[in-house]
């Protein structure tokens, strides 16, 4: 898998990031994150907290759109349970801070 850094070379970078700070302040989003397979932690990364679409993302790694999508609902599935399982050291996190994908069925 690529690096992070050169997906964002590739892509460039986006316009306006997620507040650094209210990033920062969620340690145990970041604990949880780690705990992720690095395709999926990739991801959930770029998509929500560099902000790029799904389709961005897609050509970026070579992958199929919906290799994408599939990624992020397991990113999130896995989040959910990670975060749910582990007693909270600072502000709560809720799972609500990442937005729903739509992910078209056939």
């Amino acid at each position: 898998m690529r690096e992070v850094g050169q997906v964002i070379q590739r892509l460039g970078r986006p316009t306006l990031p997620a507040d650094p700070g209210s990033v920062a302040e969620r340690s145990d989003l970041f604990n949880a994150l780690r705990k992720l397979p690095p395709k999926q932690a990739a991801a959930i990364v770029l998509r929500h907290h560099h902000g790029y679409t799904n389709r961005e993302i897609a050509a970026a790694l070579e992958i199929p759109e919906r290799t994408v999508a599939s990624r992020l609902i397991a990113a999130k599935a896995r989040l959910r349970q990670i975060l749910d399982s582990e007693p909270r050291k600072g502000p709560g996190i809720h799972m609500s801070t990442l937005s729903e994908d739509s992910v078209p069925l056939d």
